[in-house]
């Protein structure tokens, strides 16, 4: 029989397709000794075997309710089954993590014995994908300057009070890889109670290469901290940028830098306005770029990247606003040209004309361009460094960054 006089507490499960994952996930949060407890699922339509296992265990248990409809991804759902949650107390597990034993009852503990806290967050493990450990994630104390530079909170081992979150709006909808470490920054800067519960591990948080740390971490991860902490501390942590930059350099400086300016970490970036690239890429005999400047950051080199296949060796011509500033050719096979076009005004021509005679169906398809990016100085010097290697990039990261904003 449920002791009333104990609060609620509301376990929201995001879901979708995850069916050889998520009856171990119900088992691990209807096993708990903590009765006084609902577990919600809200899934996305899963096509797969999950709609069966949610049926089976809401005939099952009055504990287990779920939902199984289209939505708009993780984020959304999470904020569904808070509008759903009774609880005062919310846990949030994914459909592919597990809780451990006692993991809840430990977290009520820690809420009736500090009445301050908003949020509670333990030890995990991070196991890989048949839930086998591989890892101790240990909690460690968070305040809104640790928060800068990582994210030290696990977030299956978190339990937070549901006014809070209430009162924050649930989670950002428009994130779907790091709203958990937005909504801990958000928590911290509106001065909310963060506690740890000491020498107790709460969850398993799973590992795999098709888990979204495991095949997002990049491509979508990286993007949304530094959308993230651009929003919330105004720039990002050098922390950051050199974790990524060291274990992720394959992707390339030109994946950088595209980033980079599309999210403003170079303030006042020069930026394309337009050229006259055909639709698949192609560079005529005179290609013409016309690029957008600030006058506080002049334009410095344009990098041309491609590829050419017709000619073993193009002569070339560059002009900045009709004036020849350099000559330089184009080898056969994948080229980057560095071609310098400094200038201080706001809008600047370049073009790049080929002197060599072609026929009229040869003129529009010389050679491709797989990227052109305008560069200021500063953008120039991180490019020179990250091709000379991570010592010299890591080097031009501490310059330029600050690890220590004047944060609490």
């Amino acid at each position: 029989m449920v002791n009333q006089t104990l609060p609620l507490v509301s376990v929201i499960t995001p879901s979708f397709n995850q069916g050889r994952f998520i009856r171990e996930t119900i088992e691990s949060v209807l096993t708990q000794d903590y009765a006084n407890l609902e577990h919600i699922v809200v899934d996305g339509g899963s096509t797969d075997e999950t709609l069966q296992i949610l049926q089976e265990y809401s005939k099952r248990d009055s504990r287990f309710r779920f939902v199984s409809e289209p939505d708009n991804g993780q984020s959304h759902a999470i904020n569904k089954g808070l509008r759903m949650a009774k609880g005062e107390i919310i846990g949030w597990l994914n459909s592919d993590d597990t809780y451990l034993p006692r993991a809840v009852s430990h977290a009520v503990k820690a809420f009736n014995t500090h009445s301050n806290w908003s949020m509670a967050y333990g030890n995990a493990y991070i196991t890989n994908e048949n839930n086998e450990m591989m890892t101790p994630y240990v909690a460690k104390p968070v305040r809104l300057k640790k928060l800068f530079s990582s994210c030290p909170i696990c977030q299956p081992a978190v339990f937070l009070r549901k006014k809070v979150l209430d009162q924050l709006g649930g989670i950002d909808e428009t994130l779907d890889f790091c709203m958990d470490y937005d909504l801990w920054i958000r928590i911290a800067k509106n001065g909310y109670e963060m506690g740890i519960i000491k020498n107790h591990y709460l969850a398993n948080a799973r590992l795999y290469r098709e888990s979204k740390t495991g095949s997002k971490f990049v491509d979508v991860g990286f993007p949304e901290i530094i959308k993230t902490s651009k929003k919330h501390f105004g720039t990002v942590s050098p922390s950051w940028l050199n974790l990524f930059l060291k274990n992720y350099r394959n992707k390339g400086a030109f994946w950088y830098l595209t980033l980079f300016k599309s999210s403003s970490i170079f303030e006042n970036s020069p930026k394309i306005k337009k050229t006259n690239l055909s639709r698949d890429s192609w560079a005529p005999h005179r290609l013409h770029a016309s690029i957008r400047t600030h006058q506080k950051k002049p334009l410095h080199t344009l990098l041309v990247k491609g590829t050419q296949e017709n000619f073993q060796r193009l002569s070339c011509s560059c002009f900045l606003n009709g004036r020849l500033i350099h000559r330089t050719h184009i080898d056969k096979g994948p080229f980057i040209l560095q071609l310098p076009v400094y200038s201080h005004q706001s809008i600047n021509n370049v073009e790049l004309v080929c002197n060599t005679s072609f026929s009229s169906d040869m003129e529009r398809q010389i050679y491709k361009v797989t990227d052109i990016v305008p560069l200021s100085e500063e953008e120039y010097e991180f490019f020179k460094g990250f091709e000379k290697g991570t010592i010299y990039v890591r080097k031009w990261i501490n310059q330029n960054f600050n690890e220590s904003p004047n944060l609490e």
